[in-house]
C-alpha cells in the first residue's frame, strides 16, 4: 500500500491506491491457508481505514463537483449527484480477471479446490463489502431505488462475480464430485463430509434475486443440485434394492431399508437444504418402499405368523412412509386376524371333540356328536380374549393404535366373534342367530353365580372379558336374552356371588350401550329388593294373628315378579296346593291385595322349590334336608300318612298330570328314596304302579338335591309337560333328552327373540314414518338397519315383514308408484 492517499478527484490514482488492497483482502495466491489466519495477516486496521478512506475521498469529492455544477445550471438529475459508478465497474473486472486466474494446486481436486477458494473469497467479499461501505450507502442504493437491478452491493456482486466466473462455467464437474462423495459415503466409506457441506451451501448462497436480494431464492441450488441429486438417488437406490432382495430376505432387507433412510435424513441434517427433505423422503419411499410393496406385504403375513412384534414394527414404520400403502396393510392385516380367530375356535373344536372321542363310552355313540354342546363357555370366551388380546397388543406396540388398524382390528374381531364354526355351525340358516351372545351369558353367568367349590377355571373369569367381547357382539339383543334367564336363574334360586357384583356387570353394559338395553335387568334386580321389602311386611303381619305358629306358617319367601320384565311365561297349572303351605298362601294374597289394589297375582308353580326336613333315616342319625320342586314337596307330603300309594293316587291328591308326577318321582327314583313297582319308564304313567317311600333311608350326604335332577321332559315317555290331569298317553318315540330339551329351549329363544325384534322394527318404522309422513323404500331400510345396529343386525327380510305388518294394521301405506310409503296414524 502507498504511503499517502491519493488525489481524491484522481480516479486511475485512486484505484491504483486501493487495488493492491482488493487483493490482499481477496488472497494474493493460491496457497492454502485458513481464512482466519489469513485475514489476520493481511487485513490490519490501518490498511483496511487507508482503502476504505480513499474511497470515500473519492466518492465525497466527486459527490460534491457534481452538486456545484448542477446549481448553476439545474439540468442533471439528482442521481447524477452521487458517484460510484466508475469505480464500481473497475471493481467488477477485477473481480473477474481475480477469478479466471485462480488455479488448483497438484493432484487437488476440482471439489476441494472450489470449496477451499469458494471459503476464502466469501470472507475477502465480506470485507469489501464493509471497506465499500459508503458507497453501498449512497450509490448503490440509490442507484437501486432507479430501478437498475443490475447493480449490486459489493458483498453480492463478489458473488454474482463468483457464479459467472466459477460456478457456470464448472457446475457439471462440481455436481459429479459431490455426488462421487455421497456415493462413497453411502457406500460406508468414512469420508469427511466438510467439502460436501460447503459446496452445497453454496449453492443455495449464489440463489440472489436480482430484484429482491433479500428474499431467499432456491433456483440455482434446485436446478443445478438438488434435481440432478435426486435423480443420483433414484438410481443408486433403485440398484441397490434390487440388487439386495436378490440375495438377501425380506425381512433383512426391512432393516436394511430402515438404515439407508435414517442415514439419508442424517444427510439432510448435515448439508442439504430443507427444501430437499420432503422430496427426497417420496424418491426415497418410491424406490425402497413402494416399488418393493408386494414383497413388503408378502413379508408382513408372515411376520405375523412369527409374532416377531419388532419386525413388524420396522415394517409398519417404512410402509407409514407412503400412506397410500397403508390402507392395503390394515386390510390384509384385518383378513388376517378374522382367519386366525375363526382357525383358533376350529381347533378349539377339535380338540374338544378329540376329548370326548377319546373318553367317550362306545355303547353311547350321541356323545360324539355333541362336541359343540361339551365346549365349556369359559374355553369359548377365553379363546376369543386371547386371539384379542394378542392382536391389541400388536396394534398397539407395532402399530401405534393407529387409526387404520384399529379399525381393522374392530373389523376382525367382530367377524370372527359372531361368525365362526361354533357360532353358525356350516350348513346353518342364513337367518340363524349367532351362539356367541348365547355363551358368553353363560359365561357371565359362571362369573357371577355363587359355586360351592372355589374352582381354577372360576378364578380366572373376568367381568372385563365379558365387556370385551360384548362390544363385538352383532345381537346384543340375543345376549340380552340369553343373560336375562340367566339371571332370573340366579335371583329367584339366590345363587348370585352378591348384588354389587350383579350391579356392576348391569353399570357397565349399560355405559356401553343404554339404559333401555338394561331396562328389563334393572327392573328385574328392583323385584328381587321390593319382595325381601314384602317377606319382611308378610313376616311382621303374620306375627300378629292369634293363632300364629311356626309350623302353621313355614318359612316362606315370595318372589313378586313383573310379568313382562321377566324370562317366565305364566302356564297356568291345575294342582292343588298342600294344607301346610295354604294359610301362608292365602296370607300373602290377603296382605298383597289390600297393599296393591287392582293387582292380580299369577302364581308360577313349576318354578316354586323349597328345603324339607325329612327324618327317615336310621335311629340316632341327623335328619336329611331335601331341596325339592313344589310338585316334588306336595307328594313327599303324601307319605307322611302312607308309606305306600300309587300313581293315581298320588294324581288324585295333587291333581297333577301324569308329566309332572312323572318328572318329580325320577329324581327319588334314582337316588333311592323312593321304591317303583313295577318298575321301568314305561310304568311310570299306569295308574297302578306302587310307589314306596324307603325307610330307613340310606344315603351318603345329610342334603340333597332332587330339584336339580327335575326334566320338563321324561327320557323314554311319550309325554308333554302339559295342564290338567289327564293321562295324556303320546305317541313319544323316546327322544326327549337333555339335549332335546336344551334344543327345545333354545328354538323357545329364538322364537322369543324374533318377535321382539320384529316389535322393536315395527316401533322403528312408525317413529321414521311419523318424523317424515313420506319416505322411499330404501331409505326406509336403510334408516331402521342405522338403528337397530346397537341391538342387532336387522335383516332385509325381517325389515319387510315388518313393513307388511304395519300395512295390515293401516299405519302407512304403499304409494301409487311402489316405491315409497306414507304414515297414515
Amino acid at each position: 500500500m502507498a504511503e499517502t492517499l491519493p488525489r481524491p478527484d484522481d480516479l486511475e490514482a485512486t484505484w491504483n491506491f486501493v487495488e493492491p488492497g482488493i487483493h490482499q483482502i481477496l488472497g494474493r495466491d493460491g496457497t492454502p491457508s485458513s481464512a482466519l489466519k489469513r485475514v489476520d495477516k493481511v487485513l490490519s486496521p490501518a490498511m483496511y481505514m487507508e482503502v476504505y478512506t480513499a474511497i470515500y475521498n473519492y466518492c465525497v469529492n466527486k459527490s460534491s463537483s457534481a452538486g456545484q455544477f448542477n446549481a448553476d445550471n439545474n439540468k442533471q438529475s439528482q442521481s447524477s449527484l452521487l458517484v460510484g459508478g466508475e469505480i464500481y465497474q473497475k471493481l467488477q473486472t477485477c473481480l473477474k480477471e481475480y477469478l479466471s486466474k485462480l488455479e488448483r494446486e497438484t493432484n487437488e481436486s476440482f471439489l476441494h479446490f472450489y470449496v477451499r477458494r469458494w471459503k476464502r473469497f466469501t470472507v475477502g467479499a465480506i470485507f469489501l463489502n464493509h471497506a465499500f461501505d459508503y458507497m453501498n450507502r449512497y450509490w448503490v442504493q440509490k442507484e437501486r431505488s432507479d430501478g437498475k437491478r443490475h447493480i449490486f452491493d459489493i458483498n453480492t456482486l463478489c458473488l454474482m462475480t463468483w457464479k459467472e466466473v466459477m460456478f457456470d462455467k464448472n457446475v457439471d464437474q462440481l455436481v459429479q464430485e459431490v455426488m462421487q462423495v455421497i456415493t462413497l459415503q453411502r457406500d460406508g466409506c468414512a469420508i469427511s463430509h466438510t467439502d460436501t457441506n460447503v459446496a452445497i451451501r453454496s449453492f443455495v448462497a449464489l440463489g440472489i434475486d436480482p430484484q429482491d436480494l433479500k428474499k431467499l431464492n432456491l433456483n440455482v441450488y434446485i436446478q443445478h443440485f438438488e434435481k440432478p441429486f435426486l435423480e443420483y438417488t433414484r438410481a443408486y437406490y433403485k440398484r441397490f434394492s434390487e440388487q439386495f432382495l436378490e440375495n438377501r430376505t425380506v425381512a433383512e432387507y426391512i432393516f436394511a431399508a430402515q438404515e439407508k433412510i435414517k442415514d439419508e435424513e442424517t444427510r439432510i441434517v448435515l448439508y442439504l437444504d430443507e427444501h430437499t427433505k420432503k422430496l427426497l423422503s417420496e424418491a426415497l419411499n418410491t424406490v425402497l418402499i413402494t416399488d418393493h410393496s408386494q414383497a413388503l406385504e408378502g413379508e408382513f403375513v408372515a411376520l405375523l405368523d412369527s409374532r416377531d412384534e419388532h419386525k413388524i414394527s420396522t415394517l409398519y414404520g417404512l410402509m407409514q412412509r407412503d400412506i397410500l400403502l397403508l390402507p392395503k396393510l390394515a386390510q390384509a392385516y384385518e383378513g388376517y386376524v378374522k382367519k386366525t380367530g375363526e382357525q383358533e375356535i376350529s381347533r378349539l373344536l377339535a380338540e374338544s371333540r378329540a376329548k370326548i372321542n377319546e373318553s367317550a363310552d362306545e355303547q353311547a355313540p350321541q356323545k360324539k356328536t355333541a362336541a359343540n354342546f361339551a365346549l365349556a363357555p369359559n374355553e369359548y370366551v377365553k379363546k376369543l380374549i386371547e386371539v384379542y388380546e394378542t392382536f391389541i397388543k400388536i396394534t398397539r406396540d407395532c402399530f401405534q393404535n393407529g387409526p387404520l388398524f384399529t379399525k381393522a382390528l374392530d373389523n376382525a374381531c367382530r367377524a370372527f366373534i359372531n361368525v365362526n364354526e361354533l357360532a353358525i355351525p356350516p350348513g346353518s340358516p342364513k337367518s340363524a342367530t349367532s351362539k356367541t351372545p348365547e355363551m358368553l351369558a353363560k359365561y357371565s353367568d359362571l362369573l357371577l353365580k355363587r359355586s360351592n367349590k372355589a374352582t381354577e377355571t372360576n378364578s380366572t373369569l373376568s367381568a372385563d372379558d365379558i365387556m370385551t367381547i360384548f362390544k363385538f357382539l352383532t345381537d346384543k339383543d340375543a345376549f340380552e336374552t340369553h343373560y336375562r334367564r340367566l339371571f332370573a336363574k340366579r335371583l329367584i334360586h339366590g345363587t348370585s356371588t352378591s348384588e354389587e357384583d350383579e350391579e356392576m356387570v348391569i353399570q357397565r353394559l349399560q355405559s356401553e350401550n343404554s339404559m333401555e338395553y338394561t331396562g328389563k335387568i334393572t327392573k328385574m334386580l328392583q323385584d328381587i329388593r321390593l319382595s325381601k321389602q314384602l317377606d319382611k311386611e308378610f313376616e311382621s303381619a303374620i306375627k300378629i294373628t292369634p293363632d300364629y305358629s311356626k309350623k302353621r306358617f313355614p318359612e316362606f319367601q315370595p318372589f313378586v315378579l313383573a310379568e313382562t320384565m321377566w324370562p317366565f311365561s305364566y302356564q297356568e297349572v291345575d294342582f292343588n296346593l298342600p294344607q301346610e303351605l295354604a294359610p301362608s298362601h292365602s296370607g300373602l294374597e290377603k296382605l298383597y291385595t289390600n297393599k296393591h289394589s287392582g293387582r292380580v297375582l299369577k302364581w308360577l308353580w313349576p318354578l316354586c322349590r323349597g328345603e324339607m326336613v325329612a327324618d327317615i333315616g336310621k335311629p340316632g342319625r341327623p335328619p336329611f334336608v331335601f331341596t325339592v320342586t313344589l310338585f316334588q314337596m306336595t307328594i313327599l307330603l303324601l307319605f307322611n300318612e302312607r308309606l305306600s300309594l300309587t300313581l293315581e293316587e298320588i294324581q288324585e291328591h295333587t291333581n297333577l298330570s301324569t308329566a309332572n308326577i312323572a318328572s318329580s318321582l325320577i329324581p327319588f327314583i334314582r337316588w333311592k328314596l323312593v321304591q317303583q313297582t313295577p318298575v321301568g319308564l314305561d310304568s311310570l304313567s299306569k295308574p297302578d304302579t306302587v310307589f314306596k317311600l324307603a325307610t330307613p333311608y340310606k344315603a351318603l350326604k345329610t342334603k340333597i338335591n332332587f330339584a336339580a335332577g327335575v326334566k320338563s321332559e321324561v327320557p323314554g315317555l311319550g309325554l308333554a309337560n302339559g295342564n290338567g290331569n289327564g293321562n295324556g298317553n303320546g305317541n313319544g318315540n323316546g327322544a326327549g333328552s337333555s339335549r332335546s330339551a336344551e334344543m327345545s329351549e333354545a328354538q323357545k329363544i329364538e322364537k322369543e327373540l324374533n318377535t321382539e325384534r320384529q316389535i322393536f322394527l315395527e316401533a322403528c318404522i312408525v317413529r321414521i314414518m311419523k318424523a317424515r309422513r313420506k319416505i322411499p323404500h330404501a331409505t326406509l331400510v336403510n334408516e331402521c338397519i342405522a338403528q337397530s345396529h346397537q341391538r342387532f343386525n336387522a335383516k332385509v327380510s325381517l325389515i319387510k315383514r315388518a313393513i307388511d305388518n304395519l300395512i295390515a294394521k293401516e299405519y302407512l301405506q304403499r304409494c301409487g308408484d311402489g316405491e315409497c310409503y306414507e304414515y297414515l296414524a
